[in-house]
């Protein structure tokens, strides 16, 4: 049996997929920290005559964006989770069997985390705080809660973490369908954009609360993928990640 290598994931890989984002990661949160940029944003989704979020319960940011939302991340989990299951069996989904079960996995630990950290964090949402009609006062995220107050439930943004988990689609495919891989990549940050955005009009969620699940996904992506790759890319002999009867062709001869 043959030892299938994999080229080693070199430093200009983490300057851009590690330290860029982390960079940028850390630029916008101590923006979101040092600046009203929450309170500016939310400020216009607010109706202050009338003391309500107009969007809270609309049908495009309830009942399309919100709920048919999680519908659509909870779809593509299911898809990716059944294709992993039938590859062993149907031979045209094996050469996608670890970028299947990868996604599905991305997904599932992003919102994970994101989720136990909304459960830790003990942060409010904005429709429960004083400027916005809700009875605690408003303190930045490092601030931590005002004393006596109970603990909230909003911070990172779940729903939001459903559509960026989707960058993970990114990894999964980059090794072998680039531009698939960056078309998922544009969709994971566009919907996660789009969930975050209706989550902010509705008055669930400060600006803050996006970003830090945006980049929750992202590097719990990113450490998946370095533990999948050896499955998830061609080997260095030009091998199939499932095996050499799957290995592409070699062909000799000059092209045109």
């Amino acid at each position: 049996m043959k030892t299938r290598t994999t080229a080693p994931l070199d430093a200009p890989f983490w300057l851009s997929h590690g330290i860029v984002p982390l960079l940028l990661f850390v630029f916008a949160a101590t923006a979101c920290e040092i600046t009203h940029v929450d309170l500016v944003l939310a400020d216009r989704f607010y109706d202050f005559t009338a003391g309500t979020w107009p969007a809270r319960y609309s049908w495009w940011a309830q009942w399309l964006i919100h709920e048919r939302g999680r519908d659509l991340i909870a779809a593509v989990t299911s898809l990716s989770f059944i294709a992993w299951v039938l590859s062993f069996q149907v031979v045209r989904l094996r050469p996608f069997r670890w970028a299947a079960l990868y996604l599905a996995m991305a997904i599932g630990i992003g919102i994970c985390l994101v989720a136990v950290g909304r459960g830790l964090s003990g942060r409010h949402c904005p429709w429960s705080v004083e400027r916005y009609g809700g009875p605690v006062p408003y303190t930045r995220l490092f601030e931590g809660n005002p004393p006596g107050a109970n603990n909230g439930h909003c911070f990172p943004a779940v729903h939001a973490a459903g559509g960026f988990s989707l960058m993970a689609i990114y990894f999964a495919l980059r090794d072998r369908r680039a531009k698939i891989a960056r078309a998922g990549l544009a969709t994971g940050f566009a919907l996660g954009t789009i969930y975050g955005y209706a989550q902010m009009a509705r008055g669930a969620h400060f600006f803050s609360h996006m970003v830090w699940s945006a980049a929750i996904c992202w590097f719990s992506a990113l450490g998946l993928y370095w533990i999948f790759r050896p499955h998830l890319a061609p080997s260095e002999s030009g091998g199939a990640a499932d095996g050499s009867r799957f290995a592409p062709a070699t062909h000799t001869g000059e092209t045109a």
